[in-house]
């Protein structure tokens, strides 16, 4: 009986210390940063006190922590002591990425399209059809460069949607390719007499979606307590900080499809 008293003592030290308010969660890690006194990296998913003192190897290295009470937060070399930063550290963002509706002139293209601008592998877009009719003759296509080589790939569409396809766009004579030279990408309409009208230059960014999995699942398993729309605007927030601005109802399919996440 003793020994179950203990043990059952011991669980619940346990229980406390890896939820205690006062312990945050690694989302993401770039660069190197370790837990001075244990010698351990942070990584995705690790969990730490807020007394715990962190040793940054390089300058530039930051971490995306969280805490349920408290938030989401970068860590820094130059702030990242815990106990003494003040809660709610980055607030969430509700739109982010695009107003609703159909994008209908260039202005709607250039602003859409433009900075760092995040696909979950495939992405659709909502277009005026009689600003921009999509067919064999009238099309959009974006261009990248490959071994030095200019790349146009044509954007497929469905009905009023054009779409924006990993497989499809990374491809050169029918063979994947890992990635163009950089992440700078043009954007083109072409009309029907063949007049081509380039619309902006903007870098498109492909996040590894396993490790973007990991990555929100924290969010949403600290922050669970949060209204759905809530959830959302955290996730939203989290990757316009570290990838790049993203298209709210992208994002939600992805995270349906993913983690089975449901919003009304």
């Amino acid at each position: 009986m003793k020994s179950l008293f203990i043990s059952l003592v011991c669980l619940f030290i346990f229980l406390s210390t890896s939820f205690s308010q006062d312990n945050f969660k690694v989302i993401k890690v770039n660069g190197s940063i370790l837990l001075r006194a244990k010698n351990v990296s942070l990584q995705t998913g690790t969990i730490f006190s807020e007394k715990e003192d962190l040793l940054f190897r390089t300058e530039d290295a930051t971490a995306a922590v969280i805490n349920s009470q408290k938030g989401r937060l970068i860590l820094t070399a130059n702030n990242h002591d815990l106990s003494k930063i003040q809660a709610n550290y980055l607030p969430a963002m509700y739109n982010v990425s695009t107003r609703g509706g159909s994008l209908s002139n260039i202005v709607d293209l250039q602003n859409h399209f433009s900075g760092k601008y995040v696909v979950l592998d495939k992405h659709k877009i909502v277009m005026d059809t009689e600003a921009f009719p999509m067919d064999e003759d009238h099309f959009f296509y974006l261009q990248y460069v490959y071994k030095g080589e200019e790349i146009p790939k044509k954007l497929g569409y469905s009905g009023d949607t054009l779409i924006i396809d990993k497989k499809d766009l990374y491809s050169v004579d029918g063979q994947p390719i890992p990635r163009p030279d950089n992440t700078s990408i043009k954007l083109f309409y072409l009309n029907g007499n063949k007049t081509k009208v380039q619309i902006s230059e903007f870098n498109l960014i492909f996040p590894d979606t396993k490790q973007l999995k990991d990555e929100v699942k924290i969010i949403l398993d600290t922050m669970k307590n949060l209204p759905p729309k809530d959830q959302v605007g955290e996730v939203t927030a989290y990757i316009y900080d570290q990838y790049g601005k993203i298209q709210r109802d992208n994002l939600v399919a992805w995270m349906k499809v993913n983690l089975g996440f449901q919003i009304k």
